[in-house]
């Protein structure tokens, strides 16, 4: 991308520069290669480590998101790292038990119409590196950048400098690409550069789920999509990973609400005790403290988020991914709505009216699809993890560890939590898609 050629056909190519090279950012250099049919872009991809790697252990596929990557043609190759097929039945999306008593009690299954299942990060990884396309650049993190009324000139860490037509930032949630967008659009000292506490810490593990078999014959976890274990201020998610051999991926969060909107004083993650997680979940029933002991090396995680961003996209620079939309996981949308950013712009810039000059446009019709759509998503995780913690209206008395809870007010609950993980089910981005380039050919935005 910093090189120089008289060639007249690469001169005229659209140089798009990706900055990070995550599950967004992988899934845009795929999705561009693949839609490019004519070969019409220039691509580079710049990454900050030295070596690609996955934080995290699965990622889950809801149908909103497998479409999409049934429309780029990937499915075969994940179908290959997935015990069945996906099909398109009914099936439970997750079960829900009051958890936080030595008793607990089973509250409702949330079904969903469509495919529901979880990937291996590294799995996902290794499928779109297959499908990359454009030059991956290691070692190269990002410092600033210049944009003029015709190109982005980028500069690294290293000293090396690069230029493009169109810079997408989908480098995280400490985003350079955002503090830079902040910084052109005059927002640069405003609540979204920085990300925000949402109050909660996440414990993480991943346990065999032979190991949970062994000592606790028939755990509803090992065969459930995902368990859901409810307490107040306090709950769990576990689903089974399929790598290799299937692992229990257990996340265990602990909330206080007024720590909501602050800044974490101390290290985003850092490796903790076993002892601590069970202290935290002293009063919670005994398939909840098995899966607990089962974690040899736990981690204790800060769930931050960003204040929701008022644009996504200004001239020839872009953010997409948790560097415009970072947020908490209580929905399982995190990387689904990067890989959607990704299929939308992909679907701009393949398009035969994205040149060089359209590039504003472009950035204009993109920001108008996605940032409302990013922004509900991450409002909606916070409230769904408000309501896995009992914080809701008519819960305000009730205490950890209390057994009188009524089921009809906990299934009421409930139901509020599956109307805000519907739209993973129940819609599409295609109505988006098609809106996107129906603005780009159009004359006005509308």
């Amino acid at each position: 991308m910093n090189t120089t050629t008289n060639d007249n056909t690469a001169n005229q190519k659209l140089r798009v520069a990706i900055i990070g090279a995550g599950i967004g950012g992988l899934t845009l250099s795929a999705a561009l290669g693949i839609l490019d049919h004519e070969r019409n872009l220039e691509v580079d991809i710049y990454e900050s480590t030295a070596h690609i790697t996955e934080v995290g252990a699965g990622i889950g596929f809801w149908p909103r998101t497998w479409e999409i990557m049934r429309a780029l043609g990937v499915e075969k190759k994940i179908n290959e790292f997935l015990p069945e097929i996906p099909d398109d039945g009914p099936h439970i999306a997750f079960q829900i038990r009051k958890s936080d008593q030595k008793e607990g009690f089973h509250v409702q299954d949330v079904m969903i119409q469509g495919p529901f299942f979880r990937l291996h990060r590294a799995d996902l990884q290794q499928i779109l590196l297959s499908q990359m396309s454009g030059r991956l650049h290691l070692s190269h993190r990002l410092s600033s950048f210049e944009e003029t009324e015709k190109e982005v000139r980028l500069h690294f860490l290293d000293g090396t400098t690069a230029t493009c037509d169109i810079l997408i930032g989908m480098d995280g949630i400490k985003s350079a690409v955002r503090s830079g967008l902040l910084l052109k659009t005059g927002l640069s000292q405003s609540l979204f550069l920085d990300p925000v506490w949402s109050g909660t810490v996440a414990y993480r593990g991943l346990v065999p789920a032979e190991n949970i078999e062994t000592v606790f014959p028939g755990h509803r976890a090992i065969n459930t999509p995902m368990m859901m274990y409810l307490g107040k201020l306090k709950h769990l998610i576990v689903y089974p990973v399929a790598h290799e051999k299937t692992l229990l991926n257990i996340v265990a969060f602990v909330s206080d609400p007024s720590k909501e909107g602050t800044v974490y004083d101390g290290p985003s993650s850092v490796a903790c005790t076993q002892e601590e997680i069970l202290s935290a979940f002293s009063g919670f029933e005994p398939e909840v403290q098995v899966l607990l002991r089962g974690i040899d090396h736990p981690s204790k995680w800060a769930i931050n988020a960003l204040v929701p961003l008022e644009r996504y996209a200004s001239g020839r620079v872009l953010v997409a991914g948790d560097a415009a939309h970072a947020m908490p996981p209580h929905q399982g949308a995190g990387a689904g709505q990067a890989i959607e950013d990704a299929y939308i712009l992909a679907n701009l810039l393949c398009h035969k009216l994205s040149t060089k000059e359209m590039v504003p446009k472009v950035s204009e019709v993109y920001n108008a699809v996605r940032s409302p759509e990013g922004n509900r998503v991450l409002q909606g995780s916070i409230l769904s993890g408000r309501l896995a913690d009992l914080v809701s209206p008519g819960f305000e008395n009730v205490k950890e560890g209390d057994t009188d809870v009524p089921l009809e007010k906990l299934q009421e609950l409930a139901g509020l939590m599956g109307k805000e993980w519907d739209w993973v089910w129940k819609s599409s981005a295609e109505g988006d898609r098609k809106r996107a380039l129906e603005m780009l050919e159009s004359e006005l935005l509308y």
